[in-house]
């Protein structure tokens, strides 16, 4: 019993080892992040957490049918643009932070 748990905590050992050393490499191309373009209304805006709401229509090259949702402002500057109530036309990437917004333009 003893020599089967050694060889599963010296497996478990092993592995960690190995997942450590692991780098990346330079030069290996990274997955972009997905882009689309949306028309809708701004419904909330918080500038203190760069956040704006927006009820929009369909997102073909997102896959998102129209819904209300909060994105994130990227850069935040992008919020002094806009008032609650607006048509709005946006461009948003799916990021690691979640849905961002990079581009707002009134209609």
């Amino acid at each position: 019993m003893k020599t089967i748990v050694l060889l599963i905590v010296a497996s478990l050992t092993a592995t960690s080892v190995v997942a450590q050393t692991i780098k990346p490499m330079p030069g290996m191309a990274t997955k972009a992040a997905k882009t689309g373009n949306g028309s809708g209304i701004v419904k909330a805006l918080d500038p203190k957490t760069a956040k704006v709401t927006i009820q929009h229509g369909p997102i073909a090259a997102l896959a998102w049918p129209g819904m209300t949702m909060a994105f994130v402002a990227n850069p935040p500057t992008l919020l002094r643009s806009v008032k609650v109530g607006q048509r709005i036309d946006f461009t948003a990437q799916v990021t690691a932070a979640g849905p961002t917004i990079t581009a707002i333009k009134r209609r």
